[in-house]
C-alpha cells in the first residue's frame, strides 16, 4: 500500500513525543524534577496524539480498502430494433489501458454481465488485497419472466480466449504461500449484475470486493434507470442486483 499522510503524520508526531518523553524520562533520573515533568507530560501528550491520529488514518483506511472499486468493463448501448441492441464492451488491460471494443447483439430489457470472483477475508483487503475477477459473459435480459423463459437465451463469452476462468481463479488463489498459509480466501463464487437498456446508454462495470456493480456514466443511463425503477437520482449512483453467492 502507498504511504499516505495519516501514516506520516502520525509516524512524525510520535517519533518527536517520544525523544521529548524519554529526555524527560532522563532528567526525573537526574533529578530536575521541573523540567523532567514537563518534558515527561509534553511527550506523553505527543505519543497520545500520535496514537488517536494513528488510529483515525487507520479507520479510513479499512473504509478505503473495504469500498476499493476498479473498473472491469465499458458498456455503450445501441438501439438497433424493440428489445434489440449492440453492446460494445471495452475491458482493460493489466495495465489499466482500456482496449478495443468487442461487439455484442443483447435482446430483451436489461443486459446482464457475469464474472467468477475471488474474495479474500476482510483484513487481507485492509491489507491491500483486492478481490480477484474474470469476466465470464454477457446477455440480454427480459423483464417478464415469460418472455424470458419463451425466447432462445443467448450469452457470449467474456473468458480471455484459450483459459478457463474458474482455472485462472483457482490457480490465481494458490499462487500467493502467505495467503494460504493464513486462510485468506474467504470465497470463490460466481456474481452478476444487470443494468436497463436504453439508446447511447454508457456503463462503467466496477469491481467491487464483493461483485461488480453497474454504474450509469451519462444522461441516457441514468433516465433509463429511472424509468427502470433503480435508484439513480445523481451521477455515479449504482444500478446493480448481484446474484447469490455459491462459495466453494
Amino acid at each position: 500500500m502507498n504511504v499516505s499522510i495519516w501514516w506520516t503524520i502520525p509516524a512524525l508526531t510520535g517519533l518527536i513525543g517520544l525523544v521529548i518523553f524519554l529526555g524527560g524520562v532522563g532528567r526525573l533520573f537526574k533529578l530536575r524534577m521541573a523540567s523532567g515533568l514537563s518534558r515527561f507530560l509534553f511527550g506523553g501528550v505527543f505519543l497520545a496524539g500520535a496514537m488517536v491520529t494513528a488510529l483515525f488514518g487507520m479507520n479510513l483506511q479499512t473504509y478505503a480498502r473495504l469500498t476499493h472499486e476498479r473498473i472491469a468493463a465499458q458498456v455503450t448501448l445501441e438501439e438497433l430494433g424493440p428489445r434489440l441492441y449492440r453492446a460494445s464492451v471495452v475491458v482493460p488491460n493489466d495495465k489499466g489501458v482500456m482496449g478495443e471494443p468487442r461487439y455484442y447483439e443483447l435482446t430483451g430489457d436489461a443486459m446482464r454481465m457475469d464474472a467468477r470472483f475471488l474474495k479474500w477475508r476482510p483484513w487481507a483487503n485492509v491489507a491491500g488485497y483486492d478481490a480477484i475477477y474474470r469476466l465470464d459473459r454477457i446477455q440480454g435480459r427480459f423483464d417478464e419472466v415469460s418472455m424470458e423463459n419463451a425466447t432462445p437465451p443467448i450469452a457470449y463469452d467474456l473468458a480471455p480466449e484459450a483459459r478457463s476462468a474458474g482455472l485462472d481463479i483457482y490457480q490465481l488463489s494458490r499462487q500467493n504461500e502467505m495467503m494460504k498459509k493464513f486462510n485468506a480466501v474467504d470465497a470463490i463464487y460466481g456474481a452478476g449484475s444487470y443494468a436497463p437498456m436504453a439508446d447511447g446508454a454508457v456503463y462503467d462495470m466496477m469491481a467491487t470486493q464483493s461483485g461488480l456493480v453497474p454504474r450509469p456514466q451519462n444522461e441516457a443511463a441514468r433516465a433509463a434507470a429511472l424509468k427502470w425503477g433503480a435508484p439513480s437520482g445523481k451521477p455515479g449512483n449504482a444500478v446493480s442486483i448481484t446474484s447469490g453467492q455459491d462459495a466453494n
